[in-house]
């Protein structure tokens, strides 16, 4: 009996196409793509593919999947487009429960109708499912004012690599005693298990949401200003520089955002103002602020570097020196800076990776072209990172079964 045949007995249901052309493989395609519909479809599956020595890639929207390196070995893809729908959603408690492949714009739109959302803005939002946002645990600039992504999961529900169904946390903020497994899950990518439903805090909607904008010649002009943003007696829920700038009809622009009731953040704006001794210009209501975390995300390549926010100069001189001027989008209050390269800078991530270190930073590079991977550009993890990462992935997937999916 054949590899597909026999998945076709554990999975009398499902459909499993021998190819899928949805997605670019980097090497050989895989065996089959299996839609499970449920927890017990995902964990037959994942047990099928220990037994049988198949890799398992677990795939949600794709767009940041690209591809595996099977050296040789089977594998199978393991889309979770079927997994969707809300499961419990309690407005009054400001939580709600969905299945992975919910689009985060099906999830957000049923909080809006409560006037209640998710305050999380990473690229591409709109077209990411609930389950890759929590894989990848991104959280984007409005972690400033709100909070990692992390803090925010509440539970989940989780098949291991030896397809155990693991359910952690809660449905309530304070749901663990002890070492908490769900944060080490959240932006795992899927290297320590197929996540099938997750549990997420809300937020009630801002009466007003202001973005203030400043122009200027290049980010090296603003970071000055941006930092002076951190020391000011009030919190923005975020602030990025992006350059160039087109939308804002300028080289360069400071983008300060800020919730509130509306004679809140006209005093922040004022306190800002006089904190900083510039003028802010706002943003028409509606404009570009869904455009802003989408910035330096079609390059060949894409970079993710991270400082300390006092080193962000220097970081930016790295960049220039290596790799010349190039679409920046840097989250000042953090001290992270994403770059997009095109395909000619590719040999260059290896100098830019080790100029970030010098600077006590780290960086992470990944391809949008199928075919090249971290590995190949030179980005690599350190080796603290590798040694508890291997740890952790040796006790939720010990047949490495998931190993297909790892980034």
């Amino acid at each position: 009996m054949s590899l597909v045949a026999s998945l076709a007995a554990v999975l009398p249901g499902a459909e499993l196409p021998a190819a899928d052309d949805r997605w670019p493989w980097a090497a050989e395609p895989a065996m089959a793509v299996v839609h499970p519909s449920s927890t017990d479809e995902v964990a037959a599956t994942v047990r099928w593919a220990a037994a049988n020595g198949v890799g398992v890639a677990v795939v949600a929207s794709g767009r940041r999947f690209r591809g595996t390196r099977p050296k040789g070995r089977p594998f199978l893809i393991l889309a979770t487009d079927r997994l969707v729908g809300t499961e419990i959603y309690e407005p009054a408690d400001l939580t709600i429960t969905a299945k992975v492949g919910s689009r985060v714009s099906a999830v957000s739109a049923e909080l809006r109708a409560q006037r209640q959302w998710l305050p999380y803005d990473p690229p591409h939002l709109g077209d990411r499912t609930l389950g890759g946002l929590v894989a990848t645990g991104e959280s984007g600039p409005l972690w400033m004012g709100y909070g990692e992504l992390r803090n925010h999961v509440l539970g989940a529900t989780l098949v291991t690599g030896d397809g155990r169904v693991v359910r952690l946390g809660g449905r309530v903020v304070k749901n663990v005693a002890g070492f908490d497994m769900l944060k080490a899950v959240v932006g795992s990518r899927g290297t320590l298990g197929v996540l099938t439903s997750v549990c997420v805090r809300a937020f009630p909607i801002p009466l007003t949401d202001r973005l203030l904008v400043l122009r200027g010649e290049s980010a090296s002009v603003l970071l000055p200003i941006a930092r002076a943003v951190g020391t000011a007696p009030l919190m923005p829920v975020s602030c990025v520089v992006m350059t160039p700038a087109p939308v804002f009809s300028a080289a360069t622009a400071l983008l300060v955002r800020l919730h509130g009731a509306e004679p809140t953040v006209e005093a922040d704006q004022r306190t800002l103002e006089k904190h900083c001794g510039v003028s802010f210009e706002r943003a028409e209501a509606g404009g570009p602020n869904a455009s802003v975390p989408d910035h330096a995300t079609d390059g060949a390549v894409v970079i993710e570097a991270s400082v300390l926010p006092t080193r962000l100069p220097e970081a930016l001189v790295a960049i220039r020196d290596t790799v010349g001027d190039t679409p920046l989008a840097i989250d000042t209050y953090r001290g992270a800076l994403r770059a997009s390269l095109g395909a000619s800078a590719i040999g260059a991530v290896t100098r830019l990776t080790a100029r970030i270190e010098a600077l006590d930073g780290a960086l992470s590079a990944r391809s949008t072209v199928p075919g090249i991977d971290a590995e190949a550009l030179g980005s690599r993890p350190s080796r603290a990172v590798t040694e508890l990462t291997t740890r952790l992935e040796s006790a939720f997937d010990p047949q490495g079964v998931l190993w297909p999916s790892r980034p």
